[in-house]
């Protein structure tokens, strides 16, 4: 999905730069927003993905997979 990515000198901060023709199945285009939902989604507890822990790298994820966090914490940005 990502044509480039770069990390900033203290490992901490991956930039993503994704594909300007990705689309879903329906022709929308695929947006930084999805996989920050995407993310949301598969952290959140009542969800119970078993694969959560996959992305508990990503700071506040195990927080909020745990609950203690609001999704809303999610160590992911939109770059504007």
């Amino acid at each position: 999905m990502a044509t480039r990515w770069e990390v900033s000198d203290d490992g901490k901060t991956y930039t993503f730069h994704l594909r300007d023709n990705a689309k879903w199945s329906d022709g929308e285009p695929v947006t930084a927003e999805d996989f920050v939902f995407g993310w949301q989604h598969l952290l959140a507890p009542k969800n119970a993905s078993k694969y959560a822990y996959m992305l508990y790298p990503i700071a506040n994820a195990e927080a909020i997979n745990t609950g203690k966090q609001p999704a809303e914490s999610l160590g992911a940005q939109i770059a504007g």
